[in-house]
């Protein structure tokens, strides 16, 4: 099986926005090729000539689709870059890459990611640690907890009251942040989300951390699937997406409910905050390169 392979040129001061987009529509594994991050490493003695090869004048962003995705890819990303500004050329190249080749080399830059009371480890590697261990095998299209945006809830995560609380993990893709919430302590979670290879993905990453029995996972929009409330939810999405959900998630809290929301470009903030402070107080924002992250208390 072959992957289809795109390839964005455009400078260093939108590369993430960019990669932004790709990650959006693509499998997991957007890369950021940066001639300048060979000249500002600084713990860098010698570097060879030969490493120039692998770069372009431009950056350029990569990322991986389905072959029969292709077309709508395109059509997002063209959609989409043709609003930024002063952002390089914003060329596009297409070409196609060996699928098993591609997965294994994937397989090979997904290494376990320590956090403060967590590591999170492939299912075919190993690791010594007192921490707390979660097995994944997030497939080629979903998250690793690597990106800026998950690493942000992981972060929250870690420093929430769990024991006896009820989660919900809107959108919730590899189920990362709602397993990890039952393995830290959660009395039971709801996982949710509109891709049916998401949910066989965190069903099964629940299944390999003995964690099956004490979540339920959902294929289908929020409103349609769940029912109650909840003492902790993670929407860990998009602005748009964020937006477009505020009614439903307001339907899903109690008085008390801590919200997490991520997936939060900088440009996008002014009116998150703006709309969900309508039914939540902002009590913690986080940040890291071009995103952001809240975590609210339903009022």
């Amino acid at each position: 099986m072959d992957f289809t392979e795109i390839t964005v040129f455009t400078n260093s001061e939108n590369a993430e926005v960019v990669a932004y987009f790709l990650q959006e529509v693509c499998l997991d594994g957007v890369t950021i090729l940066d001639k300048n991050d060979l000249y500002q490493n600084a713990s860098w003695d010698y570097k060879d000539d030969s490493a120039d090869m692998v770069y372009a004048d431009e950056v350029m962003v990569k990322g991986y689709c389905n072959v029969e995705d292709t077309n709508s890819v395109l059509t997002f990303l063209r959609q989409n870059l043709s609003n930024l500004v002063n952002a390089g050329s914003l060329d596009i190249k297409v070409g196609t890459v060996d699928g098993n080749a591609w997965v294994e080399k994937w397989k090979e830059t997904f290494r376990p990611l320590e956090t403060e009371k967590l590591v999170i480890c492939p299912e075919w590697q190993s690791v010594e640690t007192d921490k707390t261990v979660f097995l994944m095998d997030s497939g080629v299209a979903f998250g690793t907890g690597q990106h800026e945006t998950t690493s942000m809830c992981l972060e929250f995560l870690e420093n929430l009251h769990l024991s006896n609380q009820t989660v919900l993990d809107v959108g919730c893709g590899s189920g990362i942040l709602g397993l990890c919430a039952l393995l830290l302590g959660a009395k039971s979670a709801e996982l949710v989300d509109i891709d049916v290879q998401a949910t066989d993905v965190a069903l099964h990453n629940a299944q390999i951390n003995g964690l099956d029995g004490l979540c339920s996972i959902k294929t289908g929009n929020l409103t349609e699937k769940t029912t109650g409330t909840f003492n902790i939810v993670f929407a860990n999405l998009t602005a748009d997406i964020l937006q477009l959900l505020y009614q439903d998630i307001s339907t899903v809290v109690h008085s008390g409910t801590t919200l997490i929301l991520s997936g939060i470009l900088d440009i996008k903030l002014d009116g998150i905050v703006e709309l969900y402070s309508q039914k939540f107080d902002v009590l913690e924002i986080k940040q890291k390169g071009e995103w952001r992250a809240l975590k609210l208390s339903a009022k």
